[in-house]
């Protein structure tokens, strides 16, 4: 379960102690570990236009909506921009990549039930 297009050793993307590292050679090991740039992704960006890179939409859950919600734009007591609800202009938020916010939010998994 590893992404062709990741920064990170294989070891690292399989996730915490699931990894496999070869021990034979303890030094090499620890080096290949913390070398942590795949050079063929590294190499494909370079090569790739910045306009062509995929990108992730950031989405926004609204705790008080129990929904992924439209962003909006609220103010601070200072008078800052914030992101807000767009529905209900909550505080509450959470923003993250769709698909994410619905497996952490298990969203999904409710909308089956319906």
């Amino acid at each position: 379960m590893t992404d062709s297009n990741s920064f990170l050793h294989e070891a690292q993307q399989a996730g915490r102690a699931s990894g496999k590292l070869e021990l034979d050679n303890l030094d090499e090991a620890i080096g290949s570990i913390t070398h942590i740039i795949d050079e063929g992704v590294a190499t494909q960006y370079k090569e790739t236009e910045e306009e062509d890179w995929p990108r992730a939409t950031m989405t926004v859950y609204c705790h008080d909506c129990r929904a992924i919600v439209p962003a909006g734009i609220g103010k601070t007591l200072r008078g800052n921009d914030r992101t807000v609800c767009g529905n209900c202009h909550s505080k509450k938020i959470s923003m993250g990549r769709e698909e994410a916010l619905r497996s952490f939010y298990h969203l999904g998994k409710a909308e089956e039930k319906e």
